[in-house]
């Protein structure tokens, strides 16, 4: 998108073109990805099948990527297997690492969407072949769903087509958006493609982990006031695909201001793009290496990684649950 020969506006919509086709069919199940990335994705996998091909028999390929780059990069997995196989893919593609990546796979069985089976099952692979890391409050990880925070911005449209968030109180952001959107010539035809496409219910897939901070953080952001800045690490806390984006929705709001949204925004902004995945995992990994640095989890319903990572049992409490007790502090303490 920084490539001053790239069409922006073509490319946006693209992306927004989020429709679901199908990539893969095997008896009654069906797997449906996003219609504007899987395009994306093939002309990606055109330029880059010559180096795949070439590399080395022993050499392994780890794909990775941030925001719609992550979602980019589990879409080059999935035609890696249609094309090649699932074995080549397991022999060749070490790990897929994702990071603030929205969603973008759908399966269904029987026409019905399924919402707890292994998407990456269907495709031979095992689900730790792909790590996706997020941050609590980046709402980029929540695009395509239906916990997506931004569908309301083109769906609650003033009659006029360019005042956002139309009914309800007054907003400081609503001026200011409208202003810049009557002053861009694309944006009926974004605005129209959007409202066709954009609204999906897409679901993770792979490994999936929250970077949490420490507990006061959730407190101060609730009661007091919206904190912008990134927050340090305290804990990785791996979540099952299917109940990453509820958990989130439920335990860290996005949508909570009725006045103003800037600081919700700003927010936003910022825990999304750099240093949001660089400098607190980089800085909790330092912690790792430290003598004694994991907090033991006392709750029987949550195991303890080495590398301190938690994850939820299949037959322990819920998500939000866990995260309430995380919040409260009463089921930690100190090795």
């Amino acid at each position: 998108a920084s490539d001053k020969n790239v069409d922006r506006v073509g490319l946006l919509n693209t992306i927004c073109t989020a429709a679901p086709v199908p990539i893969r069919k095997k008896e009654n199940t069906i797997v449906s990805v996003h219609e504007g990335m899987l395009s994306i994705a093939r002309e990606l996998l055109a330029e880059l099948q010559k180096f795949i091909d070439f590399s080395a028999p022993d050499h392994k390929i780890a794909l990775c990527g941030h925001s719609i780059g992550g979602s980019l990069s589990l879409l080059l997995l999935a035609l890696l297997v249609n094309s090649r196989g699932a074995d080549f893919v397991k022999q060749k593609v070490i790990r897929v690492f994702t990071y603030g990546s929205p969603p973008i796979f759908l399966l269904k069985k029987a026409d019905q969407i399924e919402e707890k089976s292994s998407i990456l099952e269907t495709f031979g692979l095992p689900d730790s072949i792909a790590f996706g890391y997020n941050q609590p409050w980046d709402p980029i990880s929540r695009l395509f769903s239906e916990f997506d925070p931004l569908y309301p911005l083109i769906d609650d449209l003033g009659e006029d087509g360019v005042t956002l968030y139309a009914s309800g109180p007054p907003r400081t952001l609503r001026p200011i958006t409208k202003a810049i959107l009557e002053s861009w010539e694309g944006w009926p035809s974004y605005r129209d493609n959007a409202r066709e496409k954009l609204g999906q219910h897409y679901r993770n897939v792979g490994k999936q982990y929250l970077l949490l901070p420490e507990l006061s953080r959730y407190l101060t952001d609730r009661l007091v006031a919206v904190n912008t800045a990134v927050p340090p690490v305290d804990v990785i806390l791996e979540v099952a695909p299917e109940d990453l984006l509820p958990s989130l929705n439920e335990v860290f709001t996005l949508d909570v201001f009725t006045i103003s949204y800037i600081p919700v925004a700003i927010r936003s902004f910022v825990h999304h793009f750099y240093p949001a995945y660089g400098l607190p995992f980089r800085d909790y990994a330092e912690k790792l290496r430290r003598p004694n640095p994991v907090d033991l989890i006392s709750d029987p319903n949550i195991r303890l990684f080495e590398r301190g990572s938690t994850s939820i049992n299949a037959n322990g409490n819920g998500w939000t649950e866990v995260a309430s007790q995380f919040v409260l502090g009463g089921s930690f303490k100190v090795k």
